[in-house]
């Protein structure tokens, strides 16, 4: 079970297109200080195998990469694990960032190709129960095509059917659905960190939100998946 910080052993090796209009997102959140190195200085760090580079880079972003592997894979254990691989990752092949993403978006698109091995190792494991999530259950309500299957539902309830739902998800659709809903993450950067075209993403989003929405009714009206 994850204690509240993940600790990471250094290794001793060394044209326009027209889009819809969507609702404003944030880019995935640094929690960079006034004051403080840039993420890209921070990676630049680690290249140059400084390990205070990799402690603060850590410290920034270990909470939202748990929290969103946590809801890929649906296992404190397997997300945990697979934390420490991220950054342990971004430090043997930080000398490869060519700087054209943000630092975030890359160590998301490591979480995300990290999660997808994962899942295809264990595919035949049986699934572990979700942990309790309230607030990823009121996320993904606000403002989005599911309210009305999710409107009825009380906090507790919703977060079950919601981990529910999402378990019953493909891994691909689940992917879009965390990065778009739980991360905030606009179309660019959901592009970068999945490799997709914005028609192909606009297309399997779209999708992933129908599939989830009648996994939620169903719930709500006791059907079968």
């Amino acid at each position: 079970m994850v204690s509240g910080t993940c600790r990471v052993k250094t290794p001793s090796v060394g044209g326009p297109v027209s889009r819809p209009e969507i609702r404003s997102r944030k880019p995935i959140a640094s929690k960079q200080g006034p004051e403080e190195p840039s993420d890209e200085e921070l990676l630049a760090r680690c290249a140059r195998r400084e390990q205070r580079g990799l402690e603060e880079l850590t410290r920034r972003y270990q909470a939202q990469i748990y929290g969103f592997l946590l809801r890929l894979t649906g296992s404190p254990e397997d997300a945990e694990e697979a934390t420490l691989e991220v950054f342990l990752k971004a430090w043997l092949h930080a000398d490869r960032f060519q700087y054209r993403a943000r630092v975030s978006t890359w160590l998301f698109r490591i979480a995300v190709n990290i999660a997808r091995d994962l899942h295809s190792r264990k595919r035949a494991r049986p699934q572990e129960p979700w942990p309790e999530d309230e607030e990823s259950a009121a996320a993904i309500s606000t403002g989005s095509a599911e309210d009305d299957a999710l409107a009825s539902l009380q906090a507790g309830e919703r977060a079950k059917e919601l981990r529910s739902a999402l378990a019953k998800l493909s891994a691909s659709d689940r992917e879009l659905i965390v990065l778009y809903y739980f991360n905030d993450a606009d179309y660019d950067e959901i592009q970068e960190v999945t490799g997709l075209s914005y028609t192909v993403l606009k297309t399997r989003l779209a999708r992933a939100r129908q599939r989830l929405r009648q996994h939620l009714e169903r719930a709500q009206t006791g059907g079968s998946p």
